[in-house]
């Protein structure tokens, strides 16, 4: 099925005075002129506080509902019963895909659902606001007490501020079209289990790797939890050198708000990483030349491009508590290593990366604060992108014959969370807290086969029948922790 382009609306990105050091979504219609209503409801997301991926993904979501209208209708009003059916025959259509609008077919109840929240959204402001009839109907309904209490469990998983709404809500509302998903007891063949990179595969990885930079990305993902984007917004200051072990201290920080100190007409100043880069990564001197490096924002902000890098948002302790783990020291803003030879291993190849990029460079580098950079010729000194670390992720798979496993890079961070569970075997909440889990629901996934050892002899037991394919991928609570060579402990 062809690619078909948005033949109805587009995006011109523009700034604003009322949002300053961040480009602003317009959204043009097929007229050639700006949708009032769209705008409307974008501007009151912006004030809302909405991150420009989450920005994105809502005016997606409506404006394909807008194209699917308009291809299938054109500019005619649409009866009664056209616009009683427009939700559940674009969900339709997003489901088995389109041929009219090129649409692959997607089966994903997460990606479907995605798009219906957005719409709500949307339904729901313009009703408010606009007095507009509800694209999607909805009503309260009354919950039985199963219902109540059954919902109430699942709140406590998730909601941090239940001790502030402690009360269990009988009311619900129900919209007319959701997302219709078969019943959990009769979908276990479809179960995703979230695939853990092979305990026994990750030295051979690491030795496979050539290039410092991405052994360092490796070795921060699987041995510090941290995501391919979040590795993207260190800066360089954020190695704050070893700690009394040898081991790299690495702080974690938020992109924009996260406090940074420097030196400001000869005086030090504490701020945000925001201030920090309008004040020492202006770069007149790219202004005409390269663009891309004049004038730095934090990489969250503005459209989504070559450089952005999203923040999914990690979970930080405001007062840095520390604690013992495993017999180590650590504060909760800072990166733990689930081993020390990671963090013995990282230090070689930080060592060795910076002294090849950092030093003896031109007059005025690093242009940005990051610690990873591009070392392609035509564009050496630029961010590193996710795209650069997906293709180094290729090659290195590749070297060590897991080329065609399915593995994303992912997959070193539910290593990282596997291991904490299953090898190191810390508290559900510990490991909540080292991974930057909002939800201690995102957590409970590395837990599900570790609460006896019976419940791991029958697991095993079955696994070794059944001889499916994903489950090679998980850490079971008998696994070994992991054999290093003798040199990565070595300084």
């Amino acid at each position: 099925m062809m690619h078909i382009e948005n033949t109805a609306w587009q995006i011109e990105w523009i700034y604003t005075i009322e949002f300053p050091g961040r480009p602003v979504p317009l959204v043009i219609l097929q007229d050639g002129k700006p949708g009032y209503v769209i705008n409307q409801w974008v501007y009151w997301l912006l004030e809302e506080g909405v991150t420009p991926s989450t920005l994105e993904q809502h005016i997606r979501s409506v404006m394909q509902l807008y194209e699917f209208c308009y291809r299938k209708y054109g500019n005619e009003s649409l009866n009664e019963t056209q616009s009683l059916n427009l939700i559940s025959d674009f969900l339709e259509a997003k489901r088995k895909g389109s041929q009219l609008l090129g649409w692959k077919p997607n089966r994903r109840s997460s990606t479907l659902k995605k798009y219906l929240h957005s719409i709500n959204l949307f339904d729901k402001w313009n009703t408010t606001f606009n007095k507009a009839l509800h694209l999607n109907p909805n009503e309260e309904c009354f919950m039985t007490r199963y219902q109540v209490n059954l919902k109430f469990r699942q709140r406590k998983k998730f909601d941090l501020l239940i001790h502030l709404h402690p009360a269990k809500i009988h009311k619900q509302k129900v919209y007319k079209y959701n997302v219709k998903i078969d019943h959990q007891r009769f979908c276990v063949d479809s179960h995703i289990i979230p695939k853990a990179f092979p305990v026994e595969m990750f030295v051979p990885l690491i030795e496979a790797t050539r290039n410092p930079r991405d052994q360092m990305l490796w070795l921060l993902m699987a041995g510090g939890s941290l995501r391919q984007s979040e590795t993207l917004h260190l800066f360089y200051e954020d190695v704050l050198g070893i700690n009394k072990d040898g081991v790299p201290r690495i702080r974690l920080a938020d992109p924009e708000t996260g406090i940074i100190s420097w030196y400001k007409d000869g005086r030090q100043v504490t701020g945000n990483r925001l201030q920090y880069m309008e004040d020492c990564f202006r770069n007149e001197i790219f202004k005409k030349t390269r663009p891309d490096l004049f004038q730095i924002m934090p990489r969250t902000m503005g459209k989504r491009g070559r450089d952005h890098a999203g923040f999914k948002g990690m979970t930080f302790s405001d007062s840095g508590e520390s604690c013992i783990i495993d017999g180590r020291y650590t504060t909760w803003n800072e990166l733990f290593w689930i081993e020390p030879a990671f963090g013995y291993r990282f230090q070689k190849a930080y060592q060795e990366y910076v002294s090849d990029n950092f030093f003896n460079k031109p007059g005025g580098w690093p242009w940005h604060p990051w610690l990873f950079i591009t070392q392609v010729k035509t564009l050496y000194g630029t961010p590193l992108t996710l795209q650069a670390i997906r293709s180094a992720w290729k090659t290195a798979l590749t070297r060590i014959g897991l080329g065609n496993s399915g593995l994303s890079p992912h997959a070193l961070r539910h290593m990282y969370g596997a291991y904490c569970a299953s090898v190191l075997q810390l508290p559900l909440e510990m490991t909540r807290t080292l991974m930057h889990h909002a939800s201690v629901s995102s957590t409970q996934v590395y837990y599900h086969l570790r609460s006896a050892d019976v419940r791991n002899a029958i697991t095993e037991a079955i696994l070794n029948r059944l001889q499916t394919e994903e489950f090679k991928y998980l850490i079971m609570p008998s696994a070994p922790r992991l054999n290093v060579p003798e040199s990565w402990n070595q300084l």
